[in-house]
């Protein structure tokens, strides 16, 4: 069995990337530009630096999910908004969860 240099897996998981149509050097940039045009709306919306950082993965994620399918640009503003959605909701949910604590923690005392 040959083994396989890393370089050669590297090169050949970016070609599984790459949307029929269009080639490796135009996609990235218009998808990182959408995301960063995204972002910066839904961080317009927030003061709170939990759910600006918990938005800034969701973009993360949306980004790369969005990766995985055969029309990356038009699947990210759906991935991207259930995803801040989703942070929005954790961070304040945590934020609860940490008050009935301190509540609780203060009965204790």
């Amino acid at each position: 069995m040959k083994a396989t240099s890393p370089k050669a897996l590297r090169r050949a998981s970016r070609s599984q990337h790459v949307v029929p149509g269009t080639s490796a050097s135009t996609q990235p940039p218009a998808l990182s530009e959408l995301t960063t045009d995204l972002l910066r709306q839904l961080l317009e919306q927030s003061d709170n630096p939990m759910v600006r950082a918990g938005l800034r993965r969701a973009a993360a994620e949306a980004e790369s999910l969005a990766w995985l399918t055969s029309v990356p640009l038009l699947v990210l503003p759906t991935l991207l908004d259930e995803k801040a959605r989703e942070a929005r909701l954790y961070v304040y949910r945590q934020a609860g969860l940490r008050e009935v604590t301190r509540d609780w923690l203060s009965l204790a005392e």
